[in-house]
């Protein structure tokens, strides 16, 4: 009796441990199947069997979405070699058809069989044109790559590229190692000392989707030069517009917008019809051509602040000049960077020889004369000036706008001396100062990067830091806004600095 109770205790036992084990496996299956066999496929497939093992099966996506599970791959490559043949060989000859950029096959456990359904996948892909044909992987340095039919058709594109920053010549003796010529000593201009690409190129074979990749050399240089995504960028000229003005407005270097253009532009100093559509795309490379330029310029040295000796024989604001001002002009030196046809401001002075000594002011004035009225002459507001928009460079512009060409961030100057009469902010010339000469002059200064450094009130000299050059307002690049008015008429500054 008590046997049989033992063997049916055991019974009982087995059972139950079967139990939990088929429980074990059951739930085993449904964590591997979760995620693959209950997704939504694009092409319904039926289960077929469930088998005791996890087997590993092929699936096919689609960016996210799922189109179905694979039985054979054979059907696929048989696809994409008959599709080739059809539809790519006459483009794209002694090439291959692979699965599209955004179609991949994934590798999933589960515990069941699927119908055959390759057929289907072969023709959802081949009915939604997903392949990606082999060609001439361009890739730089930076990580950025593109897509070419011929590795020729690169190379020409390069050259053409090259050429919107220096001139055949140069690129000649530069592509044969050939010295560059210098700049004499009494010789104004720009020399290129060195130039060439930032990346480092190599060529190879990889798959890419049709549109992506360039047949023609034309359509290399499109991409070289705005990328991919790049759109045109086109302006209809109106009355009073300069290629000086243009090129400012949009941001871009005047020899860009002559490079982009050469079917209606000839120079910079051209009249330009009213209604001329030009293109004013700005330069979006995925590389960088670099040019290290030398230039020679005549600067201005100017003399030491007035030497003022007191008179008292003299009545109260009575002035004589016993030694006129003389400017000195000097032949600096510069070498700057330039990427992609645009100055990176990283510019260097390395020498400057004083041609013409200038000569200090000498004046006797009364002992009460008043130090805040200014002496007529007038220097530019920043060192190294360059006016990137002059007088009526566009309709309404009644001033000279000016950057310092080596220094964008540089330091704001007083013309002359005189008396601070406004500070403030504008919407148009952001935060500005106007300087009053007590002489019927004004001097007006705008798009500083913050409030001018003196308040109202204040008497600066000739030459004295007021603020720092900004863009605030409305400006496409930092520069100072600058004014001259006599008598509250605008004067065009550069008929009257230096005079």
């Amino acid at each position: 009796m008590k046997q049989s109770w033992f063997i049916g205790i055991a019974f009982v036992g087995a059972l139950l441990c079967t139990f939990l084990f088929s429980l074990d496996k059951s739930s085993a299956k449904v964590a591997i199947d979760n995620d693959s066999v209950f997704e939504t496929s694009v092409i319904q497939q039926d289960i077929i069997a469930n088998t005791d093992e996890a087997k590993s099966h092929r699936v096919v996506y689609h960016k996210d979405k799922r189109i179905g599970v694979l039985t054979n791959e054979e059907e696929l490559n048989e696809l994409m070699d008959h599709t080739y043949n059809e539809k790519y060989k006459t483009d794209f000859p002694n090439s291959k058809l692979g699965l599209g950029e955004d179609v991949y096959v994934k590798d999933e456990l589960n515990y069941f069989d699927y119908e055959n359904k390759d057929q289907e996948i072969a023709k959802y892909i081949y009915d939604n044109d997903l392949f990606s044909v082999e060609a001439f992987k361009v890739e730089f340095s930076n990580g950025e790559a593109i897509f070419v039919k011929n590795e020729e058709d690169y190379k020409k594109a390069q050259e053409e590229f090259v050429l919107n920053f220096i001139d055949q010549q140069t690129y000649e003796k530069l592509k044969n190692g050939e010295a560059l010529p210098e700049l004499g000593e009494n010789e104004y201009g720009s020399r290129i000392v060195d130039a060439g690409f930032k990346e480092s190129v190599s060529i190879s074979r990889g798959l890419a989707p049709v549109s992506k990749i360039a047949k023609t050399s034309d359509e290399v240089l499109k991409i070289l030069s705005y990328g991919y995504d790049g759109e045109t960028k086109t302006y209809i000229s109106k009355e009073f517009d300069t290629v000086q003005g243009i090129a400012w407005l949009h941001g871009i270097s005047v020899n860009h917008l002559l490079s982009l253009n050469k079917d209606v532009l000839v120079g910079e100093n051209q009249l330009i019809k009213v209604g001329t559509v030009l293109n004013v795309t700005p330069i979006n490379s995925p590389i960088h051509f670099e040019v290290v330029a030398e230039s020679q310029v005549e600067e201005t040295v100017y003399p030491n602040e007035t030497l003022i000796v007191y008179d008292d024989t003299l009545r109260e604001g009575t002035e004589v000049i016993d030694t006129k001002q003389q400017l000195g002009r000097a032949n600096a030196r510069y070498r700057e960077t330039i990427v992609n046809g645009k100055n990176t401001g990283e510019g260097k002075k390395i020498s400057s020889i004083v041609t013409k000594q200038p000569v200090q002011e000498v004046k006797r004035v009364g002992t009460k004369v008043y130090p805040h009225i200014g002496s007529g002459h007038f220097r530019w507001p920043v060192e190294v000036p360059s006016i990137t928009c002059g007088w009526l460079c566009y309709s309404g512009h009644t001033a000279n706008d000016v950057q310092n060409r080596y220094d964008f961030w540089g330091k704001v100057y007083a013309s002359d001396r005189g008396t601070i009469a406004e500070s403030g902010y504008t919407g148009i010339n952001g935060y500005y100062v106007v300087i009053d000469h007590n002489n019927g002059y004004t001097t007006y200064y705008g798009h500083l990067a913050r409030p001018g450094i003196y308040p109202v009130g204040t008497v600066v000299q000739q030459g004295e830091v007021i603020g720092d050059i900004g863009m605030t307002g409305f400006a496409t690049g930092p520069h100072v806004h600058f004014e001259i008015r006599y008598h509250g008429q605008r004067l065009d500054p550069s008929t009257i600095v230096g005079r």
